[in-house]
């Protein structure tokens, strides 16, 4: 994380906290000349679109009087979304079980991009998470991962194919 987002982020956390979201993600990117800080809100309900201003009207005058970012920027507040961006331990520990896609900065076995399902994770002093792929286990240390998140879609299908219907069969205690 570069100087100015992780100023931002010094500002952005505690603020967040206090107003009962987490943020999940922050990514500072220049496109033509202009700068846009987005950041993920997400909170155990879910995050609406009113979070999202709420949280962005209070933060946007704080960060404009700190002076945090250098020159003119545009700030985008958002929800998660289906594709979940995952980047603590705890993130990838709520999505056990679905398939996920992580990207690596150096090649692992090979390669650097993995979409699997993820098994487990591990805390200490290496936090890591274990994916299986094609039948294959690889252990992924958090400290590798340049960016990952949920693959919702192909998580829904799988599920899916465990039920045809995707329903739950539920007897009539009459029958």
């Amino acid at each position: 994380m570069d100087r100015e987002l992780a100023s931002v982020m010094r500002l952005a956390e505690p603020l967040a906290a206090s107003m009962g979201f987490e943020i999940l993600k922050a990514e500072m990117s220049s496109e033509h000349g202009s700068k846009t800080l987005r950041l993920y809100l997400d909170k155990p309900e879910g995050i609406q679109i009113a979070d999202c201003e709420k949280f962005s009207h209070a933060l946007g005058p704080i960060l404009d009087v700190e002076g945090e970012i250098q020159g003119r920027y545009d700030l985008e507040i958002s929800s998660p979304g289906l594709d979940r961006p995952l980047s603590k331990l705890e993130h990838f520990a709520a999505q056990a079980g679905k398939i996920v896609q992580v990207s690596t900065g150096e090649p692992l076995e090979g390669r650097r991009h993995f979409k699997g399902e993820l098994l487990r994770t591990e805390e200490g002093d290496a936090p890591a998470l274990e994916m299986a792929i094609d039948g294959k286990i690889f252990r992924i240390e958090l400290s590798q991962i340049k960016k990952a998140n949920l693959d919702f879609f192909a998580s829904e299908a799988r599920s899916s194919k465990a039920s045809p219907s995707g329903k739950k069969k539920h007897r009539s205690p009459l029958s």
